[in-house]
């Protein structure tokens, strides 16, 4: 069988992800990119009055916005974006999609969220192949007062999972991520982290939670319905794909035999497809890998 070779450009960070379940992919993020997104972030809090949800796991003085692609077109840049979107792809597969978007505004005052592992729902045993890819993008300094990620290195080898009181064991050998603005973190989703302690008097830690998954999971926001279908047309045949708006593999997510793009009149790359269109004589399922086996 043919084994994938990783890009040269991305063997270091999937070493280290592969040795300690994350990587830090410095200055990802245009400054021009870091200041729009920053800037339309906290626009929309201001405007749809966003407020801590109040519960442990979203944060008592942290504020969040969920679902961000359809909000504003600078979203549109987040999941395509050419310096995380392919190591991502080289993690977990080309026909990944996007999971979530998540704007994550964590306030003086927040305490410790509490370990856990973003692929925590799978019930698939533990440890496993990469399934899941959580990139968190610091749209401002992440310090360790302010609540930068803490996570603990090489926890996406263990078999179990965290203890989430704030005293444990495995909460004290979390580390904080500290990195500067337009640096983005990307972690294998099943190690152990979260958001951090703010114990600062005025400094909000800004950062989305950006997530894949492969192609064939569940995501975790529904883009069928949180994106108005008035808006597809208008973006791109890759984005539209890792919405989960094209085939994957040719076959699955398919709506009596067409692609959820080709049964809303989209037109591009992709647009028009039918299941099963690759399908042989010898490959009767139109499998690419099946020369492979």
């Amino acid at each position: 069988m043919q084994q994938d070779v990783p890009s040269p450009r991305w063997a270091d960070h999937l070493a280290r992800i592969e040795a300690d379940g994350y990587t830090i992919v410095a200055d990802a993020i245009e400054p021009d990119l870091t200041v729009r997104l920053r800037d339309t972030v906290r626009r929309l809090f201001d405007r749809l009055d966003v407020r801590p949800r109040g519960n442990r796991a979203e944060g008592f003085a942290t504020r969040r916005l969920y679902n961000l692609v359809p909000r504003d077109p600078v979203f549109r840049e987040l999941p395509v974006h050419h310096d995380v979107l392919p190591l991502v792809e080289e993690l977990l597969e080309p026909e990944c999609l996007l999971s979530g978007t998540t704007a994550m505004d964590i306030g003086p005052g927040e305490a410790l969220q509490g370990l856990h592992a973003d692929d925590g729902l799978l019930r698939i045993g533990r440890p496993h192949r990469p399934m899941m890819a959580t990139t968190i993008w610091a749209l401002t300094d992440f310090t360790a007062d302010n609540g930068a990620t803490r996570l603990v290195p090489g926890s996406h080898r263990e078999p179990g999972h965290p203890d989430t009181d704030a005293d444990s064991d495995d909460a004290r050998r979390a580390i904080p991520v500290e990195m500067g603005a337009g640096s983005v973190l990307v972690m294998d989703s099943q190690l152990w982290h979260c958001g951090g302690p703010n114990t600062t008097a005025d400094d909000w830690r800004l950062g989305l939670n950006v997530q894949y998954v492969r192609g064939f999971f569940r995501t975790q926001q529904n883009h069928y319905l949180g994106v108005p279908p008035e808006q597809l047309a208008s973006y791109s045949p890759r984005l539209r794909q890792l919405l989960g708006f094209e085939l994957y593999r040719g076959i699955m997510g398919h709506v009596e035999g067409r692609s959820p793009a080709a049964v809303l009149g989209l037109d591009g790359e992709g647009g028009g497809a039918r299941a099963y269109a690759a399908s042989t004589e010898a490959n009767p399922f139109g499998d690419a890998d099946v020369a492979d086996r």
